[in-house]
């Protein structure tokens, strides 16, 4: 059995098998680590971001104040941004080819790229949501 290990971060994320990225809100940077927790590599966020979310293998949809994009850590690229209400919980198809994005009373579907598709308003507070095998949102 192995010891866990420790350090500081605000969101964690896997962008491999072997390696995890997390997001260190002081310096705005993504660490890189190894499942060993040792860094492998650094790279600075171009936008401020406060929380990051899972986007396929090697990337990460980032969350800013009025912004997500997504964001490829090991060619420090950002490849797609959408402007967006402050984004609560991020939800992809089982093909992630889609993405909904859920806020307090907005919920926005795009692509896998960040392409607007639909954005819709409720009332209500939107606490979660799924997709079903014909790609329908349900929330």
């Amino acid at each position: 059995m192995q010891e866990p290990k420790k350090g500081l971060g605000g969101s964690t994320v896997f962008v491999a098998m072997n390696r995890f990225v997390v997001l260190d809100k002081t310096s705005n940077q993504v660490p890189v680590k190894n499942l060993k927790n040792e860094l492998v590599k650094k790279s600075a966020l171009p936008i401020a971001t406060d929380a990051i979310f899972y986007a396929g293998t090697g990337n990460l949809l980032c969350r800013s104040e009025d912004t997500v994009f997504i964001f490829d850590p090991q060619q420090r690229l950002v490849i797609s941004d959408l402007q967006t209400p402050f984004i609560k919980y991020v939800v992809w198809s089982n093909d992630m080819e889609s993405v909904a994005l859920l806020s307090k009373h907005v919920i926005v579907i795009a692509s896998k790229k960040l392409v607007h598709q639909c954005t819709l308003h409720e009332t209500i507070r939107v606490k979660s949501g799924a997709w079903d095998e014909n790609g329908i949102f349900i929330w």
